[in-house]
């Protein structure tokens, strides 16, 4: 256990993100749980049409790539890499863990997480992890199934 972080230590920490992610970068996502027991599997555990939970409106810390376009015979086709940076503390209030295969929508588009990582620890202490980074790529809407965002 570090020697110097202590409770209080933390709890400061944690108030200066929120206000931080929540009140300066305001930067809001939507994260759509994927729902397992209605997404059908085909014979390599792969599933053409999966189902989604009802979304979570919720902050983060943004860091994209620049968008590529790829041509394959059939037209372009653009992808895309995002990292999104979540408060631990701000998810766990809301009631939601980030996992593979989980969809974030952000700037009209759907972004898959193919990673979900928990590096950034307060103090050097294990017990304490500060952040959530899940690792995407953009998705065709096609591909999914959530229901359309009402203003």
């Amino acid at each position: 256990m570090a020697r110097f972080a202590l409770s209080r230590d933390i709890k400061f920490f944690e108030g200066i993100s929120r206000e931080l992610v929540d009140a300066i970068i305001e930067t809001a996502v939507v994260l759509y749980k994927l729902v397992i027991e209605d997404s059908k599997t085909n014979l390599y555990g792969e599933s053409l049409s999966k189902t989604y939970y009802q979304g979570v409106e919720c902050t983060a810390v943004i860091e994209r790539q620049d968008a590529t376009a790829n041509y394959e015979g059939f037209g372009p086709d653009s992808s895309q890499t995002v990292e999104f940076r979540f408060n631990r503390f701000t998810l766990e209030e809301k009631d939601f863990y980030p996992e593979i295969g989980d969809i974030i929508y952000h700037n009209d588009g759907y972004f898959e997480i193919d990673n979900v990582r928990e590096e950034q620890l307060i103090g050097g202490r294990t017990d304490e992890k500060f952040s959530i980074i899940c690792s995407t790529f953009m998705t065709r809407r096609s591909t999914i199934q959530t229901e359309m965002r009402v203003l």
